[in-house]
């Protein structure tokens, strides 16, 4: 179908990154489904470690470009840095490598950008859930005022929204938005979650437009995670931890935000809710207390009192900025 904006896409030409760890079959399926593109995209960039064995799906590929470092592999956050280093498009999307996009995305994709305005596009990312088109309809992408996040990114709100932050298996931006943050920030630790949260709310913070856009549709196919399950206790450690993280660095360690949101976590972990016996249960809120005081710990030296630069201004981030800036846009 067409993209329901109407508005024309010619102009802007779109990066795609893919950060892959070792599921082949699944990156495969995301090329083929790039390759079928009624509108096709500029560039593809796949970040790959050297050993990985998706390394072999790119090379069979002629039209995309291979991105081999021995340091990235199991690290997410700074591979997608080390794709905007070679990135030469206007709008530079990420994709995981189990979300096919539909046929339309990238002409959707484009339409979204089309508006001056938009400084980043969160996708709508569908599970293949019953009924998940009309979940959270209303709550999409929103920060609430106790530290929460809402989520409901396969919801179709049937038209283009304005958000807080978007998912990272389907995410663009402004080069010129990125070349100003310096990139991603790749000290989430763990499961690196929260770090795609982070990028969002810093576009925000240095006055960008972040738009939820129904149209821009991939298909979450939940590919299995190399090492532990996808919601076991590990992530579930890391999304506490890294929470603080993000709350402390964008909003301050003052922040009513991260206040409400640590009295919130302690009253659920006091209530030690969910299945299993009582040893079990107190397990479960030894590593919720663990979390919560990691995260303050880990947030110390990298916060502030008040809200933190929301530009990453270190060597890496102003080697990030140099690149976008200093390379041309594809025609």
């Amino acid at each position: 179908m067409a993209p329901r904006s109407g508005v024309a896409v010619e102009g802007l030409t779109v990066t795609v990154g893919i950060v892959t760890w070792r599921r082949p079959e699944f990156l495969r399926e995301t090329l083929e489904h790039l390759s079928r593109q009624r509108v096709p995209v500029e560039q593809v960039l796949v970040v790959v470690a050297a050993d990985d064995p998706g390394a072999a799906v790119v090379d069979s590929l002629g039209w995309v470009t291979k991105l081999e470092s021995t340091e990235v592999g199991g690290h997410r956050t700074r591979a997608r840095n080390e794709a905007l280093l070679h990135a030469s498009s206007e709008i530079i999307a990420f994709l995981d490598d189990d979300a096919y996009p539909r046929a339309d995305w990238s002409a959707n994709l484009k339409a979204a950008f089309a508006d001056p305005t938009v400084a980043a596009v969160a996708g709508r990312t569908c599970d293949g859930l019953p009924g998940e088109e009309h979940r959270g309809v209303d709550a999409v992408g929103q920060l609430r005022s106790d530290g929460e996040l809402t989520g409901n990114f396969a919801a179709d709100t049937r038209r283009v929204i304005d958000v807080e932050h978007g998912i990272g298996a389907n995410m663009a931006f402004r080069r010129s938005v990125l070349a100003d943050l310096g990139g991603m920030r790749d000290d989430f630790p763990g499961t690196a979650l929260r770090e795609e949260t982070d990028l969002f709310l810093r576009v925000r913070a240095t006055g960008g437009r972040v738009v939820f856009a129904p149209d821009v549709i991939v298909d979450h196919v939940g590919a299995p995670h190399m090492s532990g399950r996808r919601f076991d206790w590990r992530y579930m450690f890391w999304a506490r931890h890294n929470h603080v993280l993000l709350l402390a660095r964008n909003y301050g360690l003052a922040s009513p935000l991260l206040r409400r949101w640590l009295v919130l976590n302690v009253r659920e972990i006091v209530r030690l809710p969910g299945p299993g016996g009582p040893l079990r249960r107190l397990i479960r809120g030894g590593l919720g207390f663990g979390a919560l005081l990691a995260g303050l710990a880990t947030s110390l030296p990298k916060a502030r009192v008040g809200p933190r630069d929301p530009r990453r201004v270190d060597s890496v981030g102003k080697h990030i900025t140099a690149a976008l800036t200093s390379t041309s846009t594809a025609p």
